[in-house]
């Protein structure tokens, strides 16, 4: 009888609806089994069909949690949905329909079309941040936060449109027929300003958050990005006084206090509005105040540094013996809300306030010679650096001028948006015009349905136009008013990962005996851009659980997995104006999801970056095909010796290749050994089956339909499928003839051996052999000039 002709979209629709009905991918809550928690970033549910963008995203974690099933792992898979925030309020806007109604629509296309590519996911636990089950225990978080001064309102410079309130930086663009800024939306005059806004403490968390770094294991890179993000320097604050007013200033070098020679403070600087007042070009500083106003944080920090003499205003040195005018700037790149908004200007020592000092003729004072001693420091020359930085603390101290002090980089969390599409903060000012949180029982306080759902043209907030939502009562019984404002995006996806555990429980965000038996998260699978903010917040807020024992322990994921980008065919950004936006329904139709699996982890790493490349994806489409067509072939029969090794080297190599998350030269080697089978006139049935298995991951449809086929599985029962049996297991005795000890020298004097495989490449026997313990210890200091490898006798490492 001849063999039914491929037909992807059969197979596919064989398949899907028998796993998704029966939900064969479930993780079972409190099994015996290890558990293992994959976590890939859930989406921004928008339009019609999961890009492939999202594609690259969540392929390979999706594969790698197969793998983990088959190797007899309790693996939870779970996906959900952030569907707050400005993505969806956009989408919905241009759609003419409310946010509501675009995430009912958007989320059911994105869970279609996250079934249609085979994912493996329990559904049982689907998330959606916008249901008032989930914000429940987002507002109840927050509130928290509150009770426990974490969460407060703070004077922010914003971007302030009198039309349309505050608004965002994505939402401000600049003037093209000025130097300042516009809104996006109505191209509206914009101007920063300040204005109360609901933030996060996290700043208080800041040494933990370093700290518990070393409890986990993320990558290096990871580690470095979280600490630069905080941003945490010691030094000391130290009080300048500007013609009667009090400037603290921080620094990290309080050891070349004798050097400055200027300071400089931030335009939004409480003391500048007074400093104006006693400067001889008050209307100059004003215009530049005004202009500064234009600017975005990244502005200020990115174009040329400028700044503007304060005319006849000096400051005085702490220390007395320093009797120098010490001339005062206002500049902009100087950041209200880093250090204290003031800097003290040492252009000897510092390169920033070196270009500063040049460019406006300032004075430069060297006190810090090459042997890092003290000069030009009155009676401490000669004095180290470090002893005198200790010194000049202790003489702040004293003379009360100035104190130890940490500061940081990071800062509070701004939390609150003046739009309607987000959670609502469960508070109420009352008529006094004090502050009190809703009570428990009267969580969540709902979004009320609206179709005008934007800030109105004087700027009214879109949740004070609904009245009967608006006016509500305090805990006495009297008139009060809701918080307008509603929560960022940031608010859902801090907690998500821990809602996946117990999707469905009124009592908490998740009950504490569940999220001992699944947290923390094994892989946390996201975008690169994610490794600082995101993984930041989310972690503080998971701090901030265990402070208050809704859960067991203090950090959330045990490792994250940073994942790259894909590009257009033409190697830039996929955007509709470029044209090279990849249809994503148009593949699925055309190749199959087989094909695109395959294809996007064969394409390259998981953190690199790629163009879409549609020659691989039609080879990828072709050995799916060739796999299927394969099946023909299977017969009863022993395998000779060479496919046994084969065979036994494909499970091997994969399997090492999967536990380093290399699912690309995993499908290299499904590759060579699929090119091995085509030379058998006949296969033997169960080298078959076990190829079957390790192919199933990544071409889960036609690899279940070669399952059924070979093991003559005519009904469907849930432990018949491919992807609930076990992981093959490789034979050492089988595979020794495959392997040999290479003798390791250095410099022609034998140091080590290894055992490697035959056939590898000079470059992976090197990164073998230089990552040798031995060797490593060996080579500490060293230069390696030269590495000589005689294929498969010996390896000789040239200092």
């Amino acid at each position: 009888m001849a063999r039914p002709k491929f037909d992807h979209k059969k197979i596919e629709n064989n398949w899907k609806d028998k796993w998704f009905d029966n939900n064969i991918f479930a993780a079972e809550d409190f099994s015996k089994k290890e558990k293992k928690y994959i976590l890939a970033e859930l989406p921004y549910p928008s339009g019609e069909f999961l890009h492939v963008g999202h594609m690259l995203r969540y392929t390979v974690p999706e594969i790698y949690s197969r793998y983990l099933r088959m190797k007899g792992y309790n693996v939870l898979f779970p996906m959900g949905w952030d569907s707050f925030g400005l993505p969806a309020e956009t989408y919905a806007q241009k759609a003419g329909i409310t946010p509501q109604e675009a995430i009912a629509t958007a989320t059911k296309n994105f869970k279609r079309s996250m079934k249609d590519m085979g994912y493996a996911i329990d559904w049982n636990r689907e998330i959606n941040t916008s249901d008032p089950e989930f914000y429940k225990w987002t507002q109840w978080t927050f509130k928290k936060l509150w009770e426990k001064g974490l969460a407060i309102q703070q004077e922010m410079p914003v971007w302030w449109c009198e039309e349309l309130g505050v608004l965002a930086d994505e939402e401000v663009l600049p003037d093209p027929d000025g130097d300042g800024k516009i809104s996006e939306r109505g191209g509206h005059k914009v101007e920063k300003k300040m204005f109360k806004q609901w933030v996060l403490d996290i700043p208080a968390y800041a040494d933990r958050l370093i700290a518990d770094l070393d409890k986990v294991d993320y990558q290096e890179s990871v580690k470095a990005a979280q600490r630069a993000w905080i941003g945490r320097k010691e030094g000391a604050l130290v009080d300048f006084e500007i013609v009667g007013v009090k400037v603290p200033v921080f620094t990290t070098r309080p050891d070349t206090i004798f050097g400055v020679t200027f300071l400089a403070v931030s335009p939004e600087h409480s003391a500048v509005q007074e400093l104006i007042k006693k400067a001889k070009n008050s209307s100059e500083v004003e215009e530049y105040v005004k202009r500064a106003a234009s600017l975005s944080d990244l502005e200020k920090q990115t174009k040329e540094k400028t700044g503007v003499l304060l005319e006849g205003v000096f400051a005085t040195h702490p220390f007395e013996e320093v009797t120098r005018e010490i001339p005062v700037f206002v500049a902009d790149y100087i950041l209200l809300d880093y250090g204290t908004g003031a800097i003290m200007g040492v252009p000897a020592h510092d390169e920033r306030d070196s270009e500063f000092a040049n460019k406006y003729g300032l004075e430069i004072v060297e006190v810090i010679d090459e042997d890092d001693k003290v000069l030009n420091s009155g009676d401490y020359d000669g004095q180290s650096a470090v002893e005198f930085a200790e010194t000049v603390v202790r003489r702040l101290e004293k003379e009360k001028k100035g104190t130890p002090s940490k500061q940081y980089k990071i800062r509070p969390q701004v939390f609150s948006r003046q739009r309607y599409w987000g959670e609502p903060i469960p508070l109420i000012y009352k008529e006094n015009g004090e502050i009190e949180a809703v009570p428990d029982e009267n969580l969540p306080v709902e979004l009320p349905p609206m179709k005008d759902f934007l800030t109105s043209d004087d700027g009214v907030a879109p949740l004070a136009k609904d009245e009967a939502w608006l006016n509500t009562i305090d805990s006495e019984g009297k008139p009060a008013k809701r918080e307008t404002d509603t929560m960022p995006t940031w608010a859902g996806s801090n907690w998500y990962y821990l809602r996946y555990i117990d999707p469905h429980n009124s009592e908490g965000p998740a009950d504490p005996k569940l999220a001992e038996y699944w947290l923390p998260v094994d892989t946390y699978f996201g975008t690169a851009a994610h490794t600082t903010a995101h993984l930041l917040y989310s972690r503080f807020w998971f701090k901030f659980l265990y402070d208050i024992g809704a859960v067991p322990m203090d950090e959330p994921y045990m490792y994250r997995m940073s994942g790259g980008m894909l590009l257009g065919e033409d190697n830039q950004v996929m955007s509709k104006s470029r044209g090279n936006v990849v249809s994503p329904q148009e593949v699925l139709e055309n190749y199959g999801a087989d094909a695109i699996r395959v294809f996007l982890s064969f394409i390259g790493p998981y953190e690199g970056t790629y163009p879409w490349n549609p020659q691989g994806l039609i080879a990828c489409a072709r050995l799916v095909k060739d796999i299927y067509e394969l099946g023909g072939r299977v017969g009863d029969i022993q395998a000779d010796e060479e496919t046994e090794i084969a065979l036994h080297t494909l499970v091997q190599k994969s399997t090492r290749m999967f536990e380093d998350l290399k699912l690309n030269t995993a499908v290299s080697e499904i590759m060579i050994f699929v090119n091995h089978l085509r030379t058998l006139d006949k296969i033997p049935l169960e080298t078959w089956k076990t190829f079957v298995r390790v192919a199933a991951p990544f071409a889960p449809f036609t690899a279940e339909e070669l399952w059924h086929e070979a093991n003559n599985l005519d009904g469907w029962k849930n432990e018949n499928s491919v992807h609930l049996q076990d992981w093959p297991k490789f034979d050492e005795n089988i595979l020794e003839q495959t392997t040999i000890t290479l003798p390791v020298q250095i410099n022609g004097k034998l140091r080590d051996t290894i055992e490697i495989e035959r056939g590898l490449s000079e470059d992976e026997v090197r990164d073998l052999v230089l990552a040798l313990p031995n060797i490593q210890e060996r080579l500490a200091g060293k230069a390696v000039s030269k590495f000589v490898y005689v294929p498969e006798k010996i390896a000789n490492i040239v200092l």
